[in-house]
């Protein structure tokens, strides 16, 4: 093994300093990583590790003022000319963006999409980019046959659109890998393969790597060294076993006590009339016609499924990518037709020719799993925030509007003045917190959380944790909680529905299912989660 003190940083940023438009951003960051390293970036949402990688690609917004030296294999990046950064950009230097939508072409299939890559820095046959395409796909998890090429973004679910964004950075074997956020939206068998597949890519291509994520364990997991950040500085850093075996910092402590934060949580009396009953749902999608007049065949995404969620009660879903979750509360929201089943809310059917009264449809609300896509980014956050407030029967006052945006967004940590601003000006968490302020604005009483803390930083977890368990206290509010972190399911459900392919294969007391789990998928998940004392204790022991 090379010395570490002898070897030449692949990457190294001196005294990198970051304004835009004034503002400070980044203050004197100094980092190195070595060729075949992981290095481990974590801290809170605009902390500064988005910018950092940023700095790096020289993709930094107007108004920006840059100072220090960033090098990258004997190269100046911070003195280097557009032509050669794009040169280096995809090619020697690969990204994977926080959010996989928004960094896909809606309107171009994924084998276009990871051949492009390939031809701008390849000189090679459309014909031969297309192969290259399918084994990158069927290496990060989408085999062909399952996954042909001509797919397009949307027909895809989160977990799998986060692997197209890996295939595309991966494509071309580059030198260096920043992954924003890689695994956020992975279920936890996939979050594994995943980070068993960058691990690998580092060990058999000799690639760096910068790992950016708000999760400690996986962090723990597949980081050599760590650097945590905090308001655009670099509080603590060194070796991922040094810095949790001593955690120095006051900050970096508070980090693990919001990871292994625990809700307060009363657990609900069962009423004997559920609030939510759903019987035996079916939800199927039309595929394309194998012959020209032969009949369309169709996919079943939810098989016959059924079961209840009380008044105050808190029940989680939990299940693979593209297992039917986020089909099914689709359904339950009535926004996505069913070819069997019903779905009753508080007495009232969802699927009907009937139109729905207002008071019904303010029973429930939703907080979708990708913040961004979900807002008109042509409003401020005050408009998007106060959107249900239409579904009241007297629609409140400009006044009390006003009194109640900002109530909600004090209620999830945001400040007043954030009512004012866009939604791009917010961080990934930001945004997650602004659509869950949304979501509680007119107090339902069910509320259907679609990956609601993916995106969250720890302490932020914590305390949107804190807040819907207090909600539920309180109001006796009631959740569909849809999650790949079974850790959060664990700490915030009474009982919890295990899915694969489209059915429910284990369902029961929460406690009861993750401690003695009886279906062999269900022991599968819950092996895939990354431990955060067992990847110390391996770091501590020199495995990784």
């Amino acid at each position: 093994m090379i010395d570490k003190v002898l070897a030449k940083p692949l990457l190294k940023l001196t005294d990198v300093s970051l304004q835009i438009h004034g503002t400070p951003i980044l203050k004197r960051i100094n980092l190195e990583l070595l060729a075949g390293k992981v290095l481990g970036i974590i801290g809170e949402s605009g902390s500064g590790k988005s910018m950092t990688a940023f700095s790096i690609l020289q993709l930094l917004p107007e108004g920006s003022d840059l100072s220090g030296v960033i090098e990258f294999d004997g190269h100046t990046l911070t003195d280097m000319q557009e032509t050669r950064l794009c040169e280096l950009r995809g090619n020697a230097i690969g990204m994977v963006f926080q959010e996989p939508m928004t960094a896909l072409n809606p309107v171009q299939s994924i084998g276009q999409q990871v051949a492009e890559s390939i031809r701008l820095h390849q000189a090679v046959s459309k014909k031969m980019a297309w192969q290259q395409a399918a084994v990158v796909l069927e290496r990060v998890g989408l085999p062909n046959d399952e996954f042909p090429l001509s797919r397009f973004p949307h027909e895809l679910s989160g977990g799998q659109r986060q692997r197209v964004v890996i295939a595309i950075a991966v494509a071309l074997k580059p030198q260096l890998l920043i992954a924003d956020e890689p695994t956020t939206a992975l279920d936890v068998t996939t979050q594994s393969e995943i980070l068993h597949l960058l691990k690998k890519l580092v060990q058999e291509e000799n690639m760096a790597l910068i790992f950016i994520t708000h999760d400690l364990a996986v962090v723990a997991d597949v980081a050599d060294d760590i650097a945590i950040m905090r308001d655009g500085e670099v509080l603590e850093s060194g070796s991922t076993e040094r810095v949790f075996r001593e955690l120095s910092h006051p900050y970096s402590q508070a980090l693990l006590g919001a990871s292994l934060h625990v809700p307060e949580r009363i657990s609900a009396s069962i009423a004997p009339a559920p609030l939510l009953d759903v019987k035996d749902l079916v939800c199927e999608y039309p595929m394309p016609r194998q012959r020209l007049f032969g009949l369309k065949p169709v996919f079943r995404a939810v098989n016959k499924i059924s079961f209840t969620i009380a008044p105050g009660e808190s029940v989680g879903l939990v299940g693979e990518s593209g297992c039917g979750k986020s089909t099914l509360s689709r359904a339950l929201l009535g926004i996505l037709p069913v070819q069997g089943g019903r779905v009753m809310l508080a007495g009232h059917s969802i699927h009907t020719s009937q139109a729905l009264t207002h008071e019904v449809r303010r029973k429930m609300q939703v907080v979708f799993q990708d913040p961004y896509s979900s807002f008109n980014p042509r409003h401020k956050v005050a408009r998007l925030i106060a959107e249900p407030l239409f579904v009241l029967q007297q629609t409140p006052t400009r006044a009390q509007q006003k009194t109640m945006v900002l109530e909600s967004l004090q209620r999830v940590g945001l400040e007043a003045q954030d009512a004012d601003k866009y939604i791009h000006e917010f961080s990934g968490g930001q945004r997650q917190r602004i659509a869950i302020a949304r979501a509680i604005i007119n107090k339902p009483e069910l509320i259907v959380l679609d990956e609601a803390v993916s995106a969250l930083d720890v302490s932020v977890r914590a305390q949107i944790l804190d807040l819907l368990a207090a909600l539920a206290n309180d109001h006796g509010l009631s959740y569909l909680f849809i999650s790949h972190d079974l850790s959060v399911v664990r700490n915030i459900t009474d009982r919890v529905l295990v899915m694969q392919h489209g059915e429910i294969v284990e369902r029961g007391d929460t406690k009861t299912v993750f401690d003695s789990p009886q279906n062999s998928y269900t022991r599968a998940l819950l092996a895939a989660v990354p431990r955060l004392s067992d990847s110390i204790a391996a770091q501590a022991a020199g495995f990784k």
